[in-house]
C-alpha cells in the first residue's frame, strides 16, 4: 500500500505541513479522550508524530523493527512516536513501546457465499430480515458505485458524499470531519485512487442523495475495508434502514472483486454483529518515547484504558 496519499489526507484534514502535533489535537486521540481523562492534561499536550496508518485505516500491520527505526528517525522532533491502530498481540515487542487500548475493529467472513455466511453468522430470522430491508431499499433508491479515481473531476459524486459525510461528522459530534471535498478529491487524484469505491443512494423520484459509503479495496491484503459512511435521516422515507442495506449490498460488491474477509471499521460493534460481525479484534496505539520525559504518565495513562 502506498502511504503518501493518507498522509496528504491527514495533513490536510489536521492543517499540518506534516504528520506531527499535539496529541490532543489528534481526531482519533481526542475522541478516546472524552469522558475519561482531562484533555488538558500537559500529557496529551505533548508533540506525537503519527506513522502510517494516520487512523486512515481502520486495522493496521504491525511495523518490523527495521520500520520502527525509520519512523523513529522522522520524529526525531517530536516527543513521541504514534503507531495507529495495531491488532492487540501478546507477542513480544520492543521494550520502549507502550501500548495504549484504543477501540475494537470487526470482520465479516465469507470462504464461500456470501449468503450462507451471513446466514449462519446472524442466523436465519435476522439473515432474512436484512435480505428483506435490502430488497425495500433496493426498490426505493437508485445505486452507484465508483471507483474514487474514475470521479475525481465529477463534482457531483463527490459533491454528494461530502456533503452526507459531513452529517455524519455532525450528527456523532467528531472533532473533525476527515473526509471533507477537497480529501476525496485529493484521494481520488492519488495513486491509490483506484482502491477506493464510493457508493451512493439516491431517491428513484426525487434523485435526492439519501445514503453514501466508502470502502477501500486492499488487494495486497486481502481485505476489504468499509470507512466511513453518512446518511440524511431527515430525508430518508419511513420504514427505509439504508443503514443495513449498505452492508449486505457492500458485501456482495466485496465477494464480486473477490474479496472474502471485509473489514467493518472500528466501534458500534454490537450493531456490526447484527450485520454478521464474526471475528472482533482489540486494537492498540503504540507510543514510542523519543524526547518525551513523561515515559510514566503514558504508562499510567495506558494501565488506565486498560480498565474501560
Amino acid at each position: 500500500m502506498e502511504w503518501l496519499p493518507q498522509r496528504d489526507a491527514f495533513c490536510n484534514s489536521h492543517n499540518v505541513p506534516r504528520p506531527q502535533l499535539p496529541l490532543r489535537n489528534i481526531a482519533h486521540w481526542n475522541a478516546v479522550l472524552q469522558g475519561s481523562v482531562s484533555s488538558n492534561d500537559t500529557l496529551h499536550h505533548e508533540r506525537a508524530y503519527v506513522a502510517p496508518g494516520y487512523f486512515y485505516m481502520p486495522v493496521c500491520d504491525e511495523p518490523d523493527d527495521r520500520t520502527l527505526a525509520e519512523l523513529s528517525s522522522l520524529a526525531s522532533t517530536a516527543d513521541w512516536l504514534l503507531v495507529p491502530s495495531l491488532r492487540r498481540s501478546d507477542r513480544r515487542r520492543r521494550a520502549d513501546v507502550i501500548a495504549v487500548p484504543f477501540m475494537k475493529a470487526a470482520f465479516f467472513r465469507s470462504s464461500r457465499s456470501v449468503d450462507l455466511a451471513l446466514r449462519t453468522a446472524v442466523g436465519p430470522s435476522q439473515y432474512k430480515s436484512i435480505v428483506r430491508i435490502t430488497r425495500k431499499a433496493e426498490a426505493a433508491c437508485t445505486t452507484e458505485i465508483h471507483r474514487l479515481s474514475d470521479v475525481a473531476e465529477d463534482n457531483r459524486v463527490l459533491r454528494d458524499f461530502a456533503c452526507l459525510q459531513a452529517m455524519n461528522v455532525a450528527k456523532y459530534g467528531h472533532a473533525k470531519n476527515l473526509y471533507t471535498s477537497d480529501v476525496l478529491r485529493m484521494l481520488a487524484r492519488s495513486s491509490e485512487g483506484e482502491k477506493y469505491f464510493v457508493k451512493l443512494d439516491y431517491d428513484k423520484y426525487s434523485n435526492t442523495p439519501l445514503a453514501g459509503s466508502l470502502s477501500y479495496a486492499d488487494d495486497h491484503r486481502g481485505v476489504f475495508t468499509k470507512l466511513v459512511r453518512g446518511l440524511d435521516h431527515d430525508r430518508i422515507p419511513r420504514g427505509l434502514n439504508l443503514y443495513i442495506a449498505d452492508y449486505y449490498q457492500m458485501y456482495h460488491f466485496a465477494d464480486r472483486l473477490g474479496f472474502a474477509d471485509v473489514c467493518l471499521g472500528r466501534g458500534a460493534i454490537d450493531a456490526k454483529v447484527r450485520v454478521g460481525a464474526i471475528h472482533i479484534v482489540n486494537l492498540d496505539n503504540w507510543l514510542i518515547p523519543v524526547n518525551t520525559q513523561r515515559t510514566q504518565a503514558m504508562q499510567n495513562y495506558a494501565r488506565s484504558r486498560h480498565g474501560d
